[in-house]
C-alpha cells in the first residue's frame, strides 16, 4: 500500500466517483479523497466511495481498504458494518494483525470480552512473525493484559504484562499495572526486579498512586505517586472556568463528582447522607460518569438527589463547563485518583470551593482542588506538609456511614467452614494491601494462639496458593488460613458476627470494610501509621470510644491481638461494649455527621454579595422540584445543556423556545418544524410540516443542524427510534438531541391506569396523549439503539407517592420479577430531560 502524496482535489469529486464505478481509482487518490470528505464532515459521501471502489476493484490491497472503512464507520457508530469489514480485511489477508486488533477491541465496545480476548489470543497463535512485528506485539500483549485484568482472570493478566515488559521494560504505563496485579496476586516481592530485568527504582517510579497506599509507609513518596499522575495524565495548563466572588443563593449548592454512584464502596457509605441533607440550607447535585448496575443501592442513591446529571458522554471542559453552568458553590470530589478518575474536570475550576473526599485516601495533587475532609487525628499537624489540600477538619470522623445497611441472619460457624472452639481472626479487607510485613505479624500471631484460625476473601486462586506458601514458610500450617467467598451485603455483614477480632492491614487500612465491621458488632484492631491511609481505622475506632484497639507498631499490634485471644472475658466484654454503644457513638450518629458536615462547608462557603438569585423555599414548593405542570424543557434547562459554540439547532415543534436561545446565542440558526409554526417570528427559519412528513430534499437540507430539540415531542412521533436513526445517519458532523420526555413508569400514570382512567388531570398526567409511553430504561435503550449515547439525564420529579401506592408499586414489581427499590425510584420522576450525542 503506497501512502498518497497529496489531497485529491475534491473539485473532481464526480470523476472520481465515476473511475470508481469502473474499478480505475488508484488506491491512493482513493485514500486521499476519502480522508479529505471525512475532514470536511462529509462522511456518508466518503463511505460511499469506499464501498463503489470495493464493489468494483480486483486489488491486493482490498483488505487495507475494507479496514480503513471499518475505521471510518466504526467512528461514524456503525458497528455491524465495521465488524463485517474488519473481518472481509482479515478474510483478504488473514496475517493481517491491526485488523484483528481493532476488532477485538470492537467486541470490547459491545460487551463481547471473550470474544475480544478470543481474536487477540489468535494473534499470538497463528501469525507466525508477530515477534518481528514488535510495536503490534507489545499491543496485542497489553491488550491481552488489560482486559484479562478487567475479567480477574489475574494471573493470566501478569503473565501478558510480564513477557510485554521482557520486551520493552520502558512501558511505564505496563509497570504500573504490573505492580498493581501483584499486590493483588500476593506475589511477594512485589518489585522482583530480577523478574523483568528493571531497576527498582524504575518499578517505584512506575507505581500508580493508589498502588502506592500499600507500598509505602512514607507519605512523601505518596505524595510523589501522586504528583507524577498529575504531571503525566492530567491537562493542567488549562483556563479557569468558575468565578472566585461566588454566586448570591439562598441555599449553598453542593455538587457531587464521581463515577461510584452505585453499588461501591463509597455509596455504601453516602447514601444516607444525600438523603439527610437539610434542603432549607443546601440544594443537592450529582454529577456522574457511574455505571448503571440497577442495584438498589444506585435507585436510593439517584433519587435522593435534587438534580442528578450524567456527564460520562461529555469531554472534561463540557462536564466543567455543565458545573459551571449550575453555579456549583461547593464541588466535592468523591473519586480522587482512583480507577476512571476524571481529574482534568478539577482543573478546570468550575467550582469557587472544591474539595476531595473518601475517593482516595492521600493527597490527590490535583490543581483547583483546596480541600481534603478530615479529622484531627486522620490528618495531624505534621502530616499536613504532604498535601497539597488544607484539611478540613471535621470534629469526630471523616467517615460518614449509612445506617440502613441491613444484617442478615447470623450464620453457624460450620455455614463458614469454622469449628466452635477456634479462635477467628479475620480480615476481610482486598488482597493488593496485604503486604509481607503485616502478613508476618498475623503469622506470628497465629503462632502465639494456637487455637486459631486467619479468615480471609480472595477471589483468585492463585492468590490463595500465594498466601498458604507463604504461611508455611513462616511455620504456620496452610491449613489455618481459611478462604471465603463473595456473597450478597447482607450475608457478608453478616459473616463478621462469627469471628472473634478483625485484623486490619497497614499501611493502607480497612476504610468501609473496618465500619462494615464495627457496624456488625465485631471489634477491629489496627496499626496506625504516618499516612493517611494507614490512620483511616484509627480514626474510626476513636469515634467509637475504641482508642484501646489503635496500636502504632507492628510489635504492640501483634501483642494487643494476642492478649485479648488469650483473654476471652475481655474480648467479650469489648465486644459488648461495641454493641451497646454502637447507635450512639459518634461513627454512627449520620444526622449528626450530616449537620456537623453542613456547618463545616459552610465555613468555606464564598458568597457573593447582593440579593439571592434563588427562588425563596415558601415560593418554590419542595427543594429541588418544580411545581406540577410547569413546562420542564425549561429555557434555562435547554441553554445549560446545549453544548458552547453550536452554529445551528433544530427544534421539533412550533419554535416556543426560540426565543430563550437566540437571545441568548445571537449566531444559532434556529430552525422550527411544525405544521403551526412560531407566531413571533424568532426562528431564523420554519419548515411548515410536520417530521415525519418531510421530504429527502427536506431532510438533506437540516442535515447540518448540530442539535435537535424534542420539547414533549419525541414520544408523539409515530416512530421515534426511526426519526432518531434518520438524524444520526443524515448528521454530517458530531449532533446532539435534546429531549423533554414524559415518563412512563410515574405513578400518577401508574396510578390511572390501574384505575381504567389514563386521562389528562390537574397537575397529573399530561395531555395530549402521546404515542408512545417511555420510561427511563427504554429511552436509554432507544438513544443506543440508534446510535446516541444519554450524556445526561435529568430528572423533574413530582411528590413521592403515598406510603400504600410506593407499596402496591414495590408488590407490583415483585410479581413482575423486577426490583422493587429500582420500581419505586423509577416511578418519582415526572419527566426526563435528556441530551443524547452521537456516540
Amino acid at each position: 500500500m503506497t501512502a498518497p502524496a497529496s489531497a485529491a482535489p475534491l473539485t473532481n469529486l464526480s470523476q472520481l466517483k465515476a473511475l470508481a464505478a469502473r474499478g480505475q481509482l488508484q488506491v491512493p487518490e482513493l485514500f486521499n479523497a476519502t480522508a479529505e470528505l471525512a475532514a470536511r464532515g462529509q462522511v456518508p459521501q466518503a463511505v460511499a466511495l469506499y464501498r463503489s471502489w470495493l464493489d468494483n476493484t480486483q486489488s491486493p490491497v482490498a483488505y487495507a481498504v475494507c479496514f480503513n472503512l471499518a475505521v471510518m464507520l466504526s467512528d461514524s457508530g456503525d458497528t455491524a458494518g465495521a465488524e463485517q469489514l474488519y473481518r472481509r480485511a482479515i478474510a483478504l489477508n488473514k496475517f493481517f494483525v491491526e485488523a484483528r486488533l481493532n476488532l477485538g477491541t470492537l467486541q470490547e465496545r459491545l460487551g463481547k470480552p471473550d470474544a475480544a480476548l478470543q481474536i487477540w489470543q489468535e494473534i499470538l497463535d497463528t501469525v507466525p512473525n508477530i515477534v518481528e512485528q514488535r510495536a503490534l506485539h507489545l499491543q496485542t500483549l497489553n491488550n491481552l493484559g488489560r482486559l484479562l485484568e478487567i475479567q480477574k482472570r489475574l494471573p493470566e493478566a501478569e503473565a501478558m504484562l510480564t513477557q510485554s515488559l521482557r520486551l520493552d521494560p520502558k512501558q511505564r504505563n505496563v509497570i504500573t499495572h504490573w505492580i498493581h496485579l501483584r499486590q493483588k496476586l500476593c506475589e511477594w516481592p512485589v518489585y522482583n526486579s530480577e523478574l523483568i530485568g528493571i531497576p527498582q527504582e524504575d518499578l517505584l517510579d512506575g507505581t500508580s498512586a493508589l498502588a502506592m497506599l500499600g507500598s509505602s509507609p512514607e507519605p512523601a513518596q505518596q505524595l510523589a505517586a501522586a504528583r507524577r499522575f498529575i504531571e503525566e495524565k492530567v491537562a493542567t495548563n488549562v483556563t479557569p472556568l468558575g468565578t472566585e466572588a461566588g454566586y448570591a443563593h439562598r441555599r449553598m449548592r453542593i455538587g457531587y463528582l464521581s463515577s461510584d454512584f452505585c453499588s461501591h464502596a463509597v455509596s455504601i457509605l453516602t447514601a444516607e447522607l444525600y438523603e439527610l441533607h437539610d434542603r432549607s440550607r443546601v440544594e443537592v447535585y450529582a454529577f456522574s460518569w457511574s455505571r448503571e448496575d440497577h442495584s438498589p443501592l444506585r435507585a436510593r442513591v439517584v433519587s435522593a438527589m435534587d438534580h442528578y446529571i450524567r456527564i460520562d458522554g461529555m469531554s472534561d471542559l463540557q462536564a466543567a463547563q455543565c458545573i459551571r453552568d449550575n453555579e456549583i458553590d461547593i464541588l466535592v470530589d468523591l473519586h480522587g485518583l482512583t480507577l476512571g478518575a476524571r481529574a482534568g474536570i478539577l482543573c478546570y475550576r468550575p467550582a469557587p470551593v472544591q474539595l476531595t473526599w473518601l475517593g482516595f485516601p492521600g493527597s490527590t495533587a490535583i490543581p483547583g482542588v483546596d480541600y481534603v475532609l478530615a479529622d484531627r487525628f486522620l490528618i495531624p499537624p505534621e502530616l499536613e506538609p504532604y498535601f497539597t489540600e488544607k484539611p478540613l477538619h471535621m470534629p469526630n470522623t471523616f467517615q460518614i456511614n449509612d445506617r440502613q445497611r441491613a444484617i442478615g441472619p447470623r450464620p453457624t460457624r460450620a455455614d463458614c467452614n469454622l469449628a466452635d472452639d477456634t479462635m477467628v481472626f479475620c480480615s476481610f479487607n482486598n488482597n493488593y494491601k496485604f503486604t509481607p510485613d503485616v502478613f508476618g505479624a498475623w503469622m506470628e500471631i497465629l503462632k502465639q494462639v494456637p487455637d486459631s484460625v486467619l479468615w480471609l476473601v480472595s477471589d483468585a486462586e492463585t492468590t490463595r496458593e500465594n498466601l498458604v506458601r507463604e504461611a508455611e514458610a513462616r511455620g504456620v500450617p496452610g491449613t489455618r488460613l481459611v478462604f471465603a467467598g463473595r456473597v450478597p451485603p447482607a450475608q457478608y455483614l453478616a459473616r463478621y458476627q462469627v469471628a472473634d477480632l478483625f485484623l486490619d492491614t497497614a499501611p493502607f487500612n480497612a476504610g468501609t470494610t473496618a465500619s462494615d465491621a464495627l457496624w456488625a458488632g465485631l471489634p477491629v484492631l489496627t496499626c496506625a501509621g504516618k499516612t493517611f491511609s494507614s490512620r483511616m481505622a484509627g480514626s474510626l475506632l476513636h469515634a467509637m470510644d475504641l482508642p484501646e484497639l489503635v496500636t502504632h507498631t507492628l510489635d504492640d499490634y501483634i501483642a494487643t491481638a494476642v492478649a485479648l485471644a488469650k483473654d476471652r472475658p475481655r474480648l467479650a466484654a469489648l465486644r459488648q461494649r461495641l454493641v451497646d454503644g454502637r447507635d450512639q457513638s459518634a461513627l454512627f450518629d449520620t444526622p449528626r455527621f450530616v449537620r456537623d458536615f453542613e456547618d463545616l462547608l459552610e465555613t468555606v462557603w464564598v458568597r457573593a454579595p447582593g440579593e439571592p438569585t434563588d427562588v425563596p423555599l415558601e415560593q418554590a414548593g419542595k427543594p429541588g422540584v418544580p411545581d406540577p405542570g410547569e413546562l420542564a424543557m425549561q429555557p434555562s434547562v435547554l441553554l445549560r445543556m446545549l453544548r458552547p459554540g453550536l452554529h445551528s439547532v433544530a427544534e421539533v415543534g412550533p419554535g416556543t423556545l426560540a426565543q430563550a436561545v437566540r437571545h441568548a446565542r445571537p449566531g444559532v440558526r434556529y430552525t422550527a418544524i411544525a405544521a403551526q409554526h412560531d407566531p413571533e417570528g424568532w426562528a431564523s427559519a420554519v419548515v411548515a410540516s410536520e417530521l415525519e412528513q418531510l421530504t429527502p430534499g427536506d431532510w438533506q437540507n437540516l442535515a447540518a443542524n448540530q442539535a435537535w430539540i424534542f420539547p414533549e415531542t419525541l414520544e408523539r412521533l409515530r416512530d421515534p427510534a426511526a426519526v432518531l436513526r434518520r438524524i444520526r445517519a443524515l448528521s454530517s458532523g458530531q449532533v446532539e438531541v435534546l429531549a423533554c420526555v414524559t415518563n412512563a413508569q410515574h405513578w400518577m400514570l401508574q396510578a390511572a391506569l390501574a384505575g381504567g382512567s389514563l386521562r389528562a388531570t390537574e397537575g397529573g398526567v399530561p395531555g395530549p396523549q402521546p404515542m408512545h409511553w417511555l420510561t427511563r430504561s427504554a429511552l436509554q435503550e432507544m438513544f443506543a439503539a440508534c446510535g446516541f449515547v444519554v450524556a445526561e439525564m435529568v430528572t423533574v420529579n413530582m411528590p413521592p407517592p403515598p406510603l400504600a401506592t410506593a407499596a402496591a408499586l414495590r408488590a407490583m414489581a415483585v410479581a413482575a420479577g423486577a426490583d422493587p427499590q429500582q420500581a419505586e425510584a423509577d416511578a418519582i420522576p415526572y419527566q426526563y430531560i435528556i441530551r443524547a450525542v452521537a456516540a
